[in-house]
């Protein structure tokens, strides 16, 4: 099914963009990591830090920064290893794709989030050509694979679970060509 804007609907979409900017938190001015783009910092957003997790959760934290940095391998580019944002963010990816994909999923999942935000879930890229912006941990777009997912631009597409959830709807919907493929 094609979907198509009319002039009316490209206004309401406009407006509603320019609404939904005067709602978000001031971004910071942070520098971004290596290997990414210039980007916008918002506040991390709810269950980015370990103290938000379940003991549950957090007992497994230990396991997933050894799983994660071994799956990521070469790719690491920071020498200390992931940080406690970025543990979080793996542990939110694995539940989202680990249990209704599979291992192999998480894996690239994993790879994936790292080459688009460093795990880093309240990253938000403006520096696309076409003034799109690219949100959270799978720099879902919001000119298109945002929408395709039935979310809009908002805080909450920065949660983690949500950003891993919208992500894995993709990839079940159209497999993992919106990253270039599965990694």
């Amino acid at each position: 099914m094609t979907r198509r804007l009319t002039l009316a609907g490209t206004t309401l979409l406009i407006a509603f963009a320019l609404l939904f900017a005067l709602m978000l938190p001031a971004p910071s001015a942070k520098a971004a990591p290596a290997g990414l783009p210039t980007a916008i910092y918002y506040p991390l957003p709810p269950k980015a830090t370990a103290d938000q997790l379940s003991m549950k959760s957090q007992r497994k934290l230990g396991k997933i920064r050894s799983w994660a940095e071994k799956i990521i391998g070469d790719k690491m580019d920071q020498p200390s290893g992931l940080n406690e944002i970025q543990v979080v963010s793996a542990h939110h990816i694995r539940k989202v794709f680990r249990k209704s994909l599979g291992k192999a999923a998480w894996r690239s999942a994993i790879r994936i989030s790292w080459r688009e935000s460093r795990l880093l879930p309240y990253v938000v890229n403006d520096e696309n050509k076409n003034k799109t912006m690219d949100w959270g941990l799978f720099q879902l777009n919001d000119g298109g694979t945002l929408q395709f997912t039935g979310n809009e631009p908002s805080p909450a597409v920065l949660h983690p679970r949500k950003n891993a959830s919208a992500a894995r709807y993709l990839v079940r919907t159209n497999g993992w060509a919106p990253w270039g493929g599965m990694l």
